[in-house]
């Protein structure tokens, strides 16, 4: 599963940054990253009413750089367009569902979104899940590369202030609000790093 996400990873960095600059990027960047994998069982719902759906795990963003899924025969993994629209993802067997995670979102400068997506519960059976969760190593400060920003930072725009890996991780715990860690958080790394319009109008009036 490591060696997956990281060709994975240099595709999406060779179809961001070209060819020239994703190997460069890749080993000064991800060398050290690391993954743990996850088997999630959702227990099924007392009813099942077609018309309310029932949350298994509600809407969120992976604290990753990436998260590969593979869900079993019963689905339920929904994504949440840009409309706001849900979006089901149906089950096969010879298909990973890859989803960009908030540390890829901050590093790349907001070019990759982390997907909002949520479980929900159809059938009175157990679901199952496989997750994969590849991260940056807790101590590596998240600061988007010149390169990917776009050069010259007084022309470009930064969407995010450089932080600790284990410091995000720290407040999606703090501010989690569901039953299990990091479960239908109410926040995310834009919410932690975000550079608002007045971060840049006070910074352009320091320059």
């Amino acid at each position: 599963m490591s060696e997956l996400s990281k060709r994975i990873v240099q595709v999406v960095l060779m179809s961001l940054l070209g060819e020239e600059l994703d190997n460069k990027l890749y080993v000064s960047e991800f060398k050290k990253c690391h993954g743990y994998l996850r088997i999630i069982n959702y227990t099924p719902p007392g009813s099942v009413n077609r018309e309310k759906e029932v949350e298994g795990l509600g809407m969120h963003t992976d604290m990753s750089c990436i998260t590969i899924v593979y869900q079993d025969k019963f689905g339920g993994v929904q994504v949440r367009s840009k409309q706001g629209k849900w979006l089901d993802i149906k089950p096969s067997e010879e298909t990973l569902l890859v989803n960009i995670g908030d540390l890829m979102q901050a590093w790349s400068n907001g070019k990759l979104r982390s997907s909002e997506h949520r479980v929900v519960l159809r059938r009175l059976v157990n679901r199952f899940s496989l997750a994969f969760f590849w991260c940056f190593e807790d101590q590596k400060v998240i600061y988007a590369p010149n390169e990917v920003v776009g050069g010259c930072e007084e022309h470009n725009l930064r969407l995010y202030k450089p932080f600790l890996c284990a410091d995000y991780l720290k407040f999606r715990e703090i501010n989690s609000v569901g039953e299990e860690k990091f479960e239908k958080i109410g926040f995310n790394v834009k919410d932690f790093a975000g550079i608002t319009c007045s971060d840049q109008i006070t910074k352009s009036l320091k320059s």
